[in-house]
């Protein structure tokens, strides 16, 4: 009697383990559907379109005035009797334009600034003082940008890091924008009227 409980209670063991072994081979031969991989959105910047002027500190140099410098030359200030600068052999009249009068830059101030007549141009070029010019240009995006770091992106392909100094908003939709750029290369030295994209 013993003996033939052992024997089935062994069968039933058996039995399980047969029913274990099976159901694992059977699982492992089904085809495993690869789990889709969750993708986490790219941030975008935002972005929209500048067009305005630079302006920069600059000096017409009046006829008859005798430097022997390249374009883009940087002059010590021996050399241009004032303080260092960098020559351009050309000049557009609108040397006159005045960084200082930005600070207070509204749509419409922007407006007779690119409305600025030329004075006569100076066959003998010009200087660009300091380290830095200034963009005043108009904003056409969705959204009303803040003060802060950016890049634009000049129609022609040069990129460069710049600061957005001030936002000036009207009540025709217009807003006005006041960057500054250091003077490096790619810098707008010889363009005055500039458009590209803006890129926080």
């Amino acid at each position: 009697m013993g003996a033939s409980r052992f024997y089935a209670a062994l069968a039933a063991l058996l039995f399980t383990a047969a029913c274990a072994w099976f159901g694992a081979a059977v699982f492992r031969s089904l085809p495993v559907s690869p789990v889709p991989a969750v993708e986490s959105p790219v941030p975008t910047a935002a972005s929209g379109r500048f067009r305005g002027v630079a302006v920069r500190r600059e000096q017409a140099l009046p006829m008859g005035t005798s430097l022997y410098a390249t374009a883009g030359e940087r002059l010590s200030a021996a050399e241009t009797g004032t303080e260092s600068a960098l020559f351009f052999p050309d000049a557009d009249g609108l040397e006159y334009l005045d960084p200082e009068a930005l600070p207070d830059l509204t749509p419409e101030a922007l407006d007779r600034l690119l409305l600025s007549e030329p004075e006569r141009s100076a066959d003998a070029g010009r200087l660009v003082y300091g380290r830095e010019l200034y963009i005043a240009a108009f904003w056409e995006g969705d959204e009303i940008p803040t003060p802060g770091r950016c890049t634009l992106e000049f129609d022609g392909g040069t990129s460069l890091r710049a600061a957005l100094l001030s936002v000036s908003a009207d009540g025709d939709g217009r807003t006005a924008l006041l960057l500054r750029l250091p003077l490096g290369e790619g810098a707008p030295l010889t363009e005055r009227f500039v458009e590209g994209t803006i890129l926080f």
